[in-house]
């Protein structure tokens, strides 16, 4: 590492030559480029997808020549009031950090074995095994790796070669590195293909990777179609209805999309704790719209308070978002019952301040 003073994470990865990327874990996994992770240490931007008011990060990095193996941290951290990250965890991390590199140059010079004391820290957190997985295959995509040995079995059952019903032997790791290498080996069309015919367990799986993923016509239009079969049941089935919502959430039709999420905020399934989280939490994009974001509201008004108001302040953190959620709260045409929670979350958070 060359002789310098660090003062951002950005800045120890980029003076220590290595070459990295930096993802968001929090909603969906996203890519932030350097230069906005950077903008955002700076303070320059506010963090633009914070969850449950924090920055969950994945940050890979490795070396130019892969002499040493890629390492990953998972970091999450606090973020203020104003949407910003919050540099006094970062810079304890940081500390953290220093700490833990001198101690294992001492090591190396001293011919001990180094540690991955980083993992303990209090800034460290531990991926659900679905986000692992996801965030797995896109980092071998990344580093040009091969995907797992699940990945060819996913593809022929994708293909129909054993059977629709076959799907208990599926690997949660194939169907990442699918969805992660969508627009590779035919997958897309593939997916596309097998989409009307997916029992319900398998199309939640493979719907709730694609969120992480942007997908095409051809695939919007297969998922949207088995959201509409969804909403169209004599039972519609919540979880299956949750899982396409976040699908289509990454699909780069804009008008279809919100068409479909204003016809499923008409029923009453979105009243469901998981579709209405489904939208507040993947697709909140699509609900700025003043005749959408009114029904959402009133959707989620049918929720319990502290479901109401957990859900509220998360998706108020947004940048963008909180002025048409407060348009929403104003409107005199409002229900009774919104008005009701909108009680209860300033009661609420008058007693927390």
């Amino acid at each position: 590492m060359k002789n310098t003073t660090i003062t951002s994470i950005s800045q120890f990865l980029s003076t220590s030559d290595f070459q990295y990327r930096v993802y968001d874990l929090g909603r969906k996994l996203t890519l932030l480029p350097n230069q906005q992770f950077q903008s955002i240490e700076d303070q320059e931007i506010r963090y633009p997808y914070p969850f449950q008011q924090k920055a969950w990060l994945a940050i890979l990095f490795w070396t130019q020549n892969k002499e040493i193996e890629p390492v990953i941290w998972f970091l999450q951290f606090p973020i203020d009031e104003m949407g910003y990250l919050k540099l006094s965890a970062r810079d304890a991390f940081l500390q953290e950090l220093l700490i833990h590199v001198g101690n294992n140059l001492y090591a190396q010079d001293s011919g001990k074995e180094m540690q991955d004391s980083l993992k303990e820290s209090a800034f460290a957190f531990k991926p659900r095994q679905d986000r692992l997985a996801i965030f797995h295959a896109f980092a071998t995509v990344q580093l040009k790796q091969a995907p797992s040995h699940y990945y060819a079995h996913t593809r022929d059952y994708l293909q129909g070669k054993i059977g629709y019903e076959q799907w208990e032997f599926l690997g949660l790791q194939g169907i990442a590195d699918v969805i992660a290498r969508l627009h590779l080996d035919n997958n897309e069309h593939l997916l596309s293909k097998a989409i009307p015919k997916l029992p319900a367990m398998p199309l939640v799986s493979f719907a709730e990777n694609l969120e992480h993923n942007q997908i095409g016509g051809e695939l919007s239009l297969a998922l949207n179609a088995r959201l509409q079969e969804a909403l169209n049941a004599d039972k519609p089935d919540s979880q299956v209805i949750a899982a396409l919502v976040r699908a289509i959430s990454s699909s780069k039709g804009e008008q279809a999309r919100k068409k479909i999420i204003f016809d499923l905020l008409q029923t009453d399934i979105a009243k469901e704790i998981e579709v209405i989280a489904a939208i507040a939490g993947r697709a909140w994009q699509d609900i700025t719209q003043e005749d959408l974001i009114l029904p959402f509201m009133e959707a989620l008004a049918h929720q319990e308070q502290d479901a109401f108001t957990v859900i509220l302040v998360d998706i108020m953190g947004i940048p963008n978002m909180r002025e048409p959620i407060l348009k929403a709260l104003r409107n005199p045409e409002r229900s009774n019952l919104l008005s009701k929670r909108i009680g209860g979350f300033l009661g609420g958070f008058a007693q927390t301040h």
